[in-house]
């Protein structure tokens, strides 16, 4: 993937992110700074979103622990690097499993 390209999937995610983050009623605080999104939810968990232009990954810290991931021309989605997981799904499924909120990508 080129520069460039990186660039405006990772902007794409994260801007879509944060859309869906200022739709919940829980209302978590979001703050972001330098390529990063924190998110601390109500129950008092974190979520930290961070890019990482020098290889071209999204990095995800949950309490489940850090998840790195690559875009995926083919499935449209960022990949874990070490089990292919889809990174929408699982951001979905962290969200109800740590803060116990319904998040939704649609």
């Amino acid at each position: 993937m080129t520069t460039n390209i990186y660039y405006q999937r990772i902007d794409d995610t994260f801007e879509l992110l944060e859309d869906k983050l200022d739709e919940l009623v829980e209302d978590p605080d979001v703050t972001t700074a330098a390529g990063v999104i924190n998110v601390t939810f109500a129950n008092g968990v974190v979520f930290v979103f961070s890019r990482q232009p020098p290889t071209e990954q999204l990095w995800l810290a949950t309490p489940g622990g850090g998840f790195h991931y690559q875009w995926s021309d083919d499935k449209g989605d960022w990949l874990d690097t070490k089990t292919g997981a889809a990174f929408r799904p699982f951001v979905v499924t962290q969200m109800r499993e740590h803060a116990n909120i319904e998040f939704s990508w649609d």
